[in-house]
């Protein structure tokens, strides 16, 4: 390869490198989250009949206006469930935010419920 071609082989790579903006990274989304107290959440849960499924702790990401990009590093830890009606293949997921806001989310709600089944 001569002097020109390898001259020229190096602007392309720079300017490639350069002009390349992708960023291959996840980026935080928000939805809309009905939040509102017991005696609002788990009357709705009773009329689709649906029961409680599996409980966990979520770690959760929230705001943190001190930081650079506005969010947290150390994630919350909030209570979540997910209730069910395996006969109508209704559900919902709930979070769980104590004091001073004592309210439940619904963070996912739908139908067509499947369990033990990964689309293919």
């Amino acid at each position: 390869m001569n002097k020109n071609n390898l001259w020229w082989l190096l602007f392309i790579v720079a300017a490639i490198m350069l002009l390349n903006n992708a960023v291959n990274a996840g980026e935080f989304q928000e939805k809309p989250v009905m939040c509102a107290p017991e005696e609002e959440i788990f009357p709705l849960l009773r009329d689709k009949d649906e029961t409680l499924l599996v409980t966990g702790q979520q770690l959760t990401k929230v705001r943190d206006p001190d930081e650079g990009d506005g969010l947290s590093d150390i994630p919350a830890v909030l209570p979540f469930a997910m209730y069910t009606n395996v006969d109508t293949g209704t559900y919902t997921a709930i979070e769980y935010h104590g004091v001073p806001y004592d309210s439940y989310c619904v963070i996912s709600f739908g139908v067509e419920l499947t369990i033990g089944e990964i689309y293919e």
